[in-house]
């Protein structure tokens, strides 16, 4: 296993808890720290202290806006990209969130594989 992975953080922010836990389980067993939020505001709140290396974001999350966590993270000191995670696509919230500039936006279902990918790329790590 790629040891430069064990290294990555990642935080995911979706109101799902069923879709939160698959992605914790998947992410963790192949060496990822996962943190895992239920709402925009607890990620935002423990951003200073938990800074993650990618971000997965439901466009549709409860409270805080995803387009105003993507703002707030792109008017921030340091980049983290970020990879939108939905199962609508073509939604006014999807699109916001798109315009705001993504690393990528993935439909669910999404496979572990495509998640994987899309980590490694935005995180750099392909490159490595």
């Amino acid at each position: 296993m790629d040891t430069l992975v064990h290294h990555c953080r990642v935080a995911v922010v979706d109101d799902d808890e069923a879709i939160l836990d698959a992605i914790h389980l998947v992410l963790q067993s192949h060496g990822w720290c996962v943190r895992t939020y239920t709402s925009g505001q607890a990620f935002l709140a423990d951003l200073n202290r938990h800074r993650p290396d990618c971000l997965l974001l439901e466009p549709h999350v409860t409270g805080v806006r995803a387009v105003a966590i993507a703002r707030s993270i792109a008017h921030g000191s340091g980049r983290i990209p970020i990879i939108g995670l939905t199962a609508r696509p073509a939604s006014a919230q999807t699109m916001d969130l798109v315009d705001v500039g993504l690393h990528a936006m993935l439909t669910k279902p999404v496979t572990a594989e495509s998640l994987f990918a899309h980590i490694h790329a935005a995180t750099g790590q392909l490159g490595r």
